[in-house]
């Protein structure tokens, strides 16, 4: 063999051999063992596209008159907190009765209270709910004051914010419309 001469191989074709099947097919396999579990009764499931998906929804309409109704922090991890549910207590939650309401929870439930994903449905008049939201409300307009004066103030030894340049800016907007995009 010369430098000159390429070299070629030749691939060698392996017969194809026909044996019979080693085990039978997924189809062969699928012989009814038993009888089927919905052939005497026909079940349904809840539908998973729906809007309640949320497990803490609570039908407005099912709320009494005159009372707020909350979830609350019951356990974290499995470990309660008695002294937070002293706390709600002290603002005027109590903890709903499961008997007032037997649609919300699945039967047979046997606990004192309505407990989801640790978390305690309470109640309280609905006219210290909203005494709460105004404390809230008033406590967070205090602090948007506050953090507007400081804008206007500078620290010790540093030059003041009269210069036309260093001015606050300040734009406020209460409850502004936000529009919504249809798709």
């Amino acid at each position: 063999m010369t430098e000159a001469e390429p070299v070629t191989r030749r691939r060698l074709k392996t017969p194809v051999v026909e044996r019979p099947p080693q085990r039978a097919t997924a189809t062969d396999a699928r012989e009814p063992q038993h009888e089927p579990v919905h052939a005497e009764a026909r079940r349904t499931r809840r539908r998973k596209a729906t809007v309640n998906d949320d497990m803490f929804y609570i039908p407005i309409d099912e709320i009494p008159e005159g009372s707020s109704y909350e979830w609350k922090r019951w356990s974290v991890n499995g470990l309660e907190d008695p002294f937070y549910i002293a706390q709600m207590r002290e603002q005027g939650w109590e903890p709903v009765n499961p008997k007032r309401h037997p649609t919300w929870v699945p039967p047979g439930y046997s606990q004192p209270h309505i407990i989801k994903g640790g978390q305690i449905l309470m109640e309280r008049p609905i006219e210290l709910t909203r005494e709460a939201q105004a404390e809230q409300r008033k406590l967070a307009k205090n602090q948007m004051r506050e953090a507007e004066q400081r804008l206007g103030m500078t620290p010790k030894d540093t030059l003041t914010r009269q210069h036309p340049g260093a001015e606050p800016r300040i734009v406020k907007e209460y409850m502004r419309p936000v529009t919504a995009i249809e798709e």
